[in-house]
């Protein structure tokens, strides 16, 4: 498995992360050159390549967990308990999006992707620029259908699904 996702990924070395942020609990990111693409008949620029994270990861810097997937379920800093109930599913309201929006905000360049590498069971890095570094971490057993750690896309018209789950690698053209 290992060789596979190296092999996949492969092709983000050298291009920029654009865009981050989440979807409920998903973890997204994309990275490469802006594409315009038609969705429910409005064109929208999207980047070329997607990476969508359904299990832990974190991204570091040296020594320091800049942002974590645990940070989805903690309040931001100026949640105010005494006015309101924590609803981490509210874009805004958690310790991700603070820290998330933050992290975009301080870079002055586009971090751009340096190595990736990946293990036997589906667990992923990709060296950054600047010293960061995402570790994408499968965390459970389960084989079934639900058990889907992340996939990788492409768009354009040679799009594909690279699906990395507990039954092992899935590849889906579209």
């Amino acid at each position: 498995m290992k060789k596979r996702i190296k092999s996949q990924l492969e092709i983000l070395v050298g291009s920029k992360l654009s865009n981050i942020g989440r979807a409920s609990n998903l973890f997204w990111l994309e990275l490469g050159e802006k594409l315009s693409v038609i969705r429910r008949g409005r064109t929208i620029e999207l980047s070329e390549y997607a990476l969508n994270i359904q299990c832990s990861w974190r991204i570091t810097k040296e020594n320091k967990i800049v942002v974590a997937s645990g940070d989805f379920y903690s309040p931001s800093s100026d949640w105010n308990p005494d006015k309101e109930g924590f609803d981490w599913d509210v874009q805004g309201n958690n310790k991700f999006d603070e820290k998330i929006e933050y992290l975009m905000r301080s870079i002055k360049e586009p971090l751009t992707v340096e190595k990736i590498d990946s293990d036997e069971i589906g667990g992923l890095t990709i060296f950054l620029s600047k010293g960061f570094r995402l570790n994408v971490f499968p965390d459970i057993s389960g084989d079934d259908e639900y058990s889907e750690f992340w996939r990788f896309f492409t768009r354009g018209k040679d799009s594909f699904h690279f699906v990395v789950t507990g039954n092992g690698i899935e590849k889906d053209f579209n």
